[in-house]
């Protein structure tokens, strides 16, 4: 197995996500649940049972049952429901329903509380090193008790909140009587019903310097000089973000250098002696002109209800059609004109071996090489998963997706998974956490970036393997990653919201499984 290389959270928390310290591929494990951005904490390991090698597309495509889906609620639009291309027209919600206060929870949490922290940790009890319930982003409001409990590492003390969970004044919480005023939070709410929930921006030169607050043109012009004499000197490697650390010619306004390749999430912009500026979601400031927005792949799966059935082929790879040159002989000849396009759907009707080599075959005949197709077959359900839960498939080797309710395949998609052996963990795993967006940095993402805020849809099910949105590649149906499985953003919210649990109402993040968080949905890799 090729060595994995290290992801882990630099310190600062992702804004309304917060940062899951972990080990990305090498050296130790990372926490199975929510944590405190400290790399290479273990706290446990969530694989299950290894799936049998018997479950081939093969031998599983002729169990295809009967397209459906879960009931929406009344007046509800429906995520199962296809429009005209098969694909879905609204996205399952993320969130549980607001749970009203009868007066038994009035009386226990009679307090109203703002989070002004960036994001702020929901422990299971009252100690600093107790797991972690969920994140909360500021400006979330929260029902919490009266009165302040002391201990567990917390010098300004703890609130208990409902649902369930504690929080220390530390992190940032303000409570009162009355409902805060939200007023000083400068922090935009993530868009939970698109795509993309923030604004994602690429870095477009190295040695780019963020600054603490808008710098002067003397300022930017000293940081300039100094990324430069660094890069001479050091190549791409980061300037260190201690102060003490790095050379005296960098000004104390810039908080960090990142170099091209890396992505930023943005809240807004302002202008200073006619020079264009835009502030991260973190609230630091970068150079418009240095920065480009990306704004991710438009592709989508499909919905499996009507008349679209398993199994389904997906074109991966634009490769001419070809047919016989005879009937009966091992003989082929392309067919002239432009090849189906990638990730399209296309008839194909059974494999074939002619010579030495595998082609899907429509009912015409026409023939394409099987390493040009994904198909999306119907698996049986593995012992543990509930006759109605929901779960979901992922198949290396044809590089597809499909999301389950009991026996019933509802959805079916192109991934990008890891590109060595092993990196994609085979097994029945559980969701261990899920973020509306977590940031991901120190390691070359997807050849194409090095530090990415506020990855979006982010649902961890193995250490630091995770279900994820892509918006900086569009290669879906192509082995890409270090080994999480890359969807693009809208499959990824969709997703998201099918799989259970849901946040509570108005949480960033969650760990299935804690407090009283149901449990999370399973993941079953197989290749």
């Amino acid at each position: 197995m090729q060595r994995r290389r290290v992801l882990e959270m630099l310190g600062s928390f992702v804004l309304g996500g917060g940062i899951v310290a972990m080990v990305y591929e090498l050296g130790g494990r990372a926490p199975a649940v929510i944590s405190e951005p400290v790399a290479g904490e273990d706290v446990g390991d969530a694989s299950g049972v290894a799936v049998s090698d018997a479950a081939a597309p093969e031998i599983a495509a002729s169990e295809a049952g009967t397209p459906g889906g879960p009931t929406p609620a009344p007046g509800e639009p429906d995520p199962y429901a296809p429009g005209p291309d098969g694909s879905y027209s609204a996205y399952p919600p993320i969130y549980d329903p607001p749970q009203p206060l009868d007066a038994a929870a009035e009386a226990k949490f009679p307090k109203h509380g703002l989070v002004t922290g960036q994001a702020v940790l929901v422990r299971e009890r009252t100690e600093k090193d107790g797991r972690v319930v969920g994140i909360l982003r500021a400006g979330t409001r929260v029902r919490a008790d009266a009165e302040l409990s002391f201990g567990g590492g917390c010098t300004k003390g703890w609130h208990a909140i409902f649902p369930s969970g504690w929080i220390c004044l530390n992190a940032g919480l303000e409570v009162g009587d009355t409902p805060p005023d939200d007023g000083a939070i400068n922090i935009p709410r993530p868009r939970i019903d698109a795509p993309m929930p923030y604004e994602y921006w690429r870095v477009s030169h190295d040695g780019t310097p963020f600054f603490h607050r808008l710098p002067s043109f003397t300022e930017a012009d000293q940081a300039d000089a100094a990324a430069k004499a660094w890069i001479a000197e050091h190549g791409r490697e980061p300037v260190p973000l201690s102060p003490a650390e790095r050379p005296a010619e960098v000004p104390a306004v810039v908080k960090e250098y990142l170099n091209a390749g890396y992505y930023v999430t943005v809240a807004g912009e302002a202008v200073k002696a006619e020079r264009r500026f835009l502030r991260t979601l973190r609230g630091v400031f970068a150079r418009k002109y240095q920065l480009e927005q990306r704004e991710g792949s438009t592709f989508t799966g499909i919905v499996l209800r009507g008349e679209v059935e398993l199994p389904v082929y997906w074109i991966v790879r634009e490769t001419p059609l070809q047919k016989r040159q005879a009937e009966g002989s091992e003989l082929l000849v392309k067919l002239e004109g432009t090849p189906p396009p990638r990730r399209s759907r296309y008839p194909f009707k059974r494999k074939v071996t002619i010579g030495t080599t595998q082609f899907y075959e429509d009912a015409d005949g026409l023939l394409m090489p099987a390493y040009a197709v994904g198909q999306s077959y119907k698996l049986r359900r593995p012992p543990g998963v509930g006759a109605d839960e929901r779960w979901i498939h992922v198949d290396l080797s044809e590089q597809v997706l499909v999301a389950y309710q009991g026996d019933t395949p509802v959805f079916t998609t192109l991934v990008s998974t890891g590109k060595e052996p092993g990196m994609t963990p085979i097994g029945v795993h559980r969701l261990q956490s899920k973020h509306v967006a977590t940031s991901m940095r120190d390691q070359p993402m997807e050849e194409d970036a090095y530090s990415i805020e506020d990855v979006p849809w982010t649902q961890y099910f193995h250490n630091s393997v995770a279900l994820h949105g892509a918006f900086w590649h569009g290669g879906f149906g192509l082995v890409r990653s270090h080994g999480c499985v890359n969807l693009s953003p809208a499959d990824a919210r969709w997703l998201f919201g099918f799989t259970e649990p849901q946040l509570p109402d108005g949480w960033h993040a969650a760990s299935p499984g804690v407090a009283s968080i149901a449990r999370g949905s399973a993941i079953v890799i197989t290749e």
